[in-house]
């Protein structure tokens, strides 16, 4: 058999063009919400807490640097630690959301070489599992916020659910273009993984970004993407409104983004049976 002809069993795509995928994979909620939820409960069998292990780590990381930030910043717990712990679980789902963007379709390949369906599925299926594990971490932010701030938890905080949708909608884009990417090139992940682990120190999560004057402010939060994601979602957990800037720095990166991994996402989608 020749090669041509083994590569011809391998399943085409659901449908014929990227848009008609896109569009088709997110109204199959229920098919990429049961694969998201599987995804959680195989991650935590047999354990005893489950899900909540990831709290009681976000937790204990808060509290330890918690205290070591307030003295650091000369600032009160009441400032900083709902800023410390609203900045950690946006960071935390940007960053998951990220890793494991690399290995969306290569996790997916068993589906990919088997069955016919619409491939934005795996996507779909990703940022439904991490927005489960973003409101698991959210529990130790309103206990933050309870205990240190209760003002905090105002009609302002509201705000914060648009700003999580613009992270969800950066999140679907990041997840096809580095999909695809990762698939083809496998070292990719190594590279992503590598860059996240330097991005946590980078960005302001740990430290305000006041602390920083002229160029560093700059290039550190006014053109780091990252800041600008976080804090669409942190400012209303925080009882601020998000800056102008901010929200027009993620629509923009937004709009860039998906014309990018759009435009890769059809010309490279019928390779994925083949790259799998």
């Amino acid at each position: 058999m020749t090669v041509s002809q083994a590569t011809s069993h391998r399943p085409s795509p659901q449908v014929t063009t990227a848009w008609q995928d896109l569009v088709g994979g997110a109204l199959q909620w229920d098919t990429y919400g049961r694969l998201g939820w599987l995804d959680v409960k195989r991650r935590y069998r047999r354990t005893v807490l489950g899900p909540v292990w990831g709290v009681v780590n976000l937790a204990l990381f808060t509290a330890a640097l918690g205290v070591i930030g307030v003295g650091l910043w000369d600032q009160t717990a009441a400032t900083y630690l709902p800023y410390l712990t609203s900045g950690l679980v946006v960071w935390m789902l940007i960053s998951t959301m990220t890793t494991e963007a690399c290995a969306v379709f290569v996790n997916g390949a068993n589906f990919v070489r088997q069955i016919k369906f619409n491939y934005s599925i795996l996507v779909y299926a990703l940022l439904w599992r991490n927005l489960i594990g973003f409101l698991h971490n959210l529990v130790v932010y309103i206990v933050v916020a309870l205990v240190f701030a209760p003002h905090v938890l105002g009609p302002t905080a509201l705000l914060a659910l648009p700003g999580l949708a613009l992270v969800l909608l950066n999140g679907a884009w990041i997840a096809l273009l580095l999909g695809l990417c990762c698939l083809r090139f496998r070292d990719v992940q190594q590279l992503v993984g590598t860059l996240m682990q330097i991005a946590i120190f980078i960005t302001p999560i740990f430290w305000p970004p006041d602390v920083l004057k002229g160029t560093s402010r700059a290039i550190f939060v006014a053109f780091n993407p990252l800041y600008h994601l976080i804090e669409v979602v942190r400012a209303p957990l925080i009882g601020q409104l998000p800056p102008a800037s901010s929200y027009a720095a993620v629509l923009l990166v937004t709009a860039v983004g998906w014309t990018v991994a759009y435009l890769a996402f059809a010309r490279f989608r019928k390779r994925i049976p083949y790259w799998s």
